[in-house]
């Protein structure tokens, strides 16, 4: 009797079968599942046993990269003409799917950094957040605002150069307060000449390029040539500029001998988990870091290659250097395109000794601490945990929404939602509201209000817990309001604030249906903790959605009474002027110079806003006897 074949199942069909059809050519290959949804996105020189690598030792595979082939339904792959142009194209395909198995960069946090853009007449310092390539000079990142600030207010003081908003600027009879306190130049005024703003600008620009040096000895060369010329008065501007700057520098640390922009990279790996510390020199000087926490590897293991392309494919500034602890794969074709991207010089390199290597343990070490320290954190799994025993919950509340009203003795009153995910903030699920329905102070009324607009939608998704920011009245409120929608298995408990009673402080407390008096959970709890962190965010979302209307309202009252201010001018005013005291102060051509606007418009509204003050004030005046 002949022998039977016995037929092996691959543990990964799919990939199989695609393989038959997968070339030996350079390009990207994309996992997806079932529906479509892309996993993974890879590159390779040779597709055909890149992908095949995955079936050789299924065995030896992490758990990550097993999970994510058994969810691989189907393999698609686009060839390109070489490495370079696949290394570009697995770069473009990352940022649009945003991949799960990928690495993926989930801090979405801007800093703060400084734009000057030299094609202004006279060029002005802005904080922005974002890099554009728009061919301004953006200077930062700085980690830490305040940093930014000093930096800021050093250069107001020293160099003079101006800070307002506006691109163009409308000739003014007097110069603004700025100018008074000795912080601008007063460009606007004409108390400066293009040429002696300009060499302010330069002199501004070597300063924060780290260029000191040049600088000091630029000032001290004009200094004696215009004491040489009996221009004292000059010449001790000069002095006064080149003693701010000296005293500047000696505050400043972590100084490096070399001038370059330097991005260096500490990497630590614990138990399956890592951590990359991005720390950043700026003009030789260290101006702060970032942190990008990793839970798990990716499935290729090329945790710092998979990093490096999608840092630098999000906008961010292009350092002159990239200090690495390790070579990387590809690292001289990355090297090459992001010197393309710049459009200047531009190295990634692995330091052996010197500054280099001394800046790079500092990053390491840096690093080992920042893991350390999530290692410490509190685990947001056990102050769930910690609550369903505190509150004695039927079960750990996955996801947690909290609600609170926010009102100044009724006017503009606003609703807030919060929600938190498995111990986590979730934002995609904030929700705020305008109180429509309520005259006058009745908290009880909009907290209704809000409850039946919100749980009151078909099909809406319900917390397992909900927090209601108040006490025994406002949870009454809302356990009748969702008895009125049917959701009476709903979990609801009100958080009061801190007061005073009879004498004396009450802390922070918990009302429970059903139980008179409150119940004070200790104040170590991380359940507890958690409860007031959620609590906090929804009176931070409420109060800021306040006085955003609040101040949008304000300025329309006195707008409408206005001809000529429609909605278009009324909402270009709103994005010029922060309130509605900014926009009385503003000079007839100030407003003229907003676009949408001319002087006849202008002049009629500097009319109508006196008006307005003027009735403003005789409202508040007291009667004549």
């Amino acid at each position: 009797m002949p022998e039977s074949k016995v037929k092996i199942t691959s543990p990964y069909p799919a990939l199989t079968a695609a393989l038959g059809q997968v070339p030996r050519a350079s390009g990207v290959y994309l996992f997806k599942d079932a529906a479509g949804k892309v996993l993974y996105v890879g590159k390779a020189v040779n597709l055909k046993n890149r992908l095949g690598s995955y079936l050789k030792t299924p065995e030896r595979h992490d758990p990550k990269t097993a999970m994510m082939l058994k969810k691989m339904a189907r393999v698609d792959y686009l060839i390109t003409a070489g490495g370079r142009e696949a290394l570009i194209l697995e770069r473009n395909l990352i940022k649009e799917h945003h991949p799960r198995y990928n690495v993926m960069l989930r801090d979405d946090k801007n800093y703060l950094c400084l734009r000057l853009d030299l094609q202004e007449d006279f060029p002005a310092l802005r904080f922005v957040r974002r890099f554009t390539p728009d061919g301004a000079l953006y200077f930062g990142p700085y980690t830490v605002a305040g940093l930014a600030r000093d930096t800021l207010k050093v250069m107001k003081e020293v160099f003079r150069v101006r800070t307002c908003k506006e691109r163009r600027l409308a000739p003014r009879s007097r110069p603004c307060l700025e100018f008074q306190l000795q912080h601008c130049l007063g460009p606007c005024a004409g108390m400066v000449n293009a040429a002696d703003y300009g060499q302010a600008v330069q002199e501004a620009i070597l300063f924060l390029k780290g260029k000191s040096r040049p600088l000091l000895k630029k000032l001290k060369t004009d200094m004696e040539q215009a004491a040489a010329h009996l221009d004292f008065e000059r010449a001790a501007g000069l002095r006064d500029r080149l003693r701010a700057i000296i005293n500047t520098l000696e505050r400043q640390d972590m100084a490096r001998p070399n001038f370059k922009d330097q991005d260096v990279l500490g990497l630590a790996q614990e138990n399956g988990r890592a951590l990359i510390l991005v720390l950043l020199v700026r003009g030789g000087l260290v101006t702060g870091s970032r942190e990008y926490f990793f839970p798990e590897l990716p499935p290729d293991g090329d945790l710092l290659g998979a990093f490096v392309k999608q840092y630098y494919a999000e906008g961010r500034p292009l350092p002159d250097e990239m200090v690495l602890p390790l070579e990387i794969p590809d690292q001289r074709l990355l090297e090459a395109l992001l010197r393309e991207e710049k459009g200047a010089p531009l190295r990634l390199l692995v330091a052996q000794a010197g500054e280099r290597a001394r800046l790079l343990e500092l990053a390491a070490e840096n690093a080992r601490a920042a893991l350390r320290r999530r290692r410490r954190a509190p685990d947001p799994g056990g102050a769930l945990l910690d609550l369903k025993e505190k509150l004695d919950l039927p079960q750990v509340p996955g996801r947690i929404e909290c609600l609170d009203i926010s009102t100044l003795q009724g006017e503009q009153p606003v609703g807030s939602l919060t929600a938190m995910v498995n111990g986590a903030l979730e934002k995609s699920g904030y929700r705020r509201f305008r109180i429509k329905g309520v005259a006058g102070q009745d908290d009880y009324v909009m907290l209704r209000e809000v409850v039946l607009r919100h749980y009151g939608k078909e099909g809406q998704t319900l917390p397992d817990l909900l927090v209601v920011d108040g006490g025994r009245g406002q949870l009454n409120v809302v356990l009748q309001a969702l008895k009125e929608l049917g959701l009476t298995k709903l979990l609801v408990v009100g958080l009061a604030k801190a007061a005073v009673q009879q004498g004396r402080e009450v802390r922070d407390r918990l009302f429970l249906p059903g139980r008179k008096n409150p119940r004070f959970l200790p104040a170590n709890s991380p359940g507890w903790l958690l409860l007031l962190r959620l609590r906090d965010e929804a009176h931070r979302f409420a109060i800021t959605y306040h006085r955003k209307r609040a101040r949008k309202e304000m300025v329309e009252s006195v707008l409408d009474q206005i001809p000529g201010i429609g909605p278009v001018r009324r909402k270009r005013l709103l994005q010029h002027f922060s309130n509605i005291e900014a926009l009385k102060q503003a000079t007839v051509e100030e407003l003229a110079a907003i676009p949408g606007f001319n002087q006849k418009v202008a002049e009629k509204l500097k009319e109508g806003l006196t008006r307005a003050e003027a009735e403003k004030m005789e409202q508040a005046s007291p009667p004549a006897p």
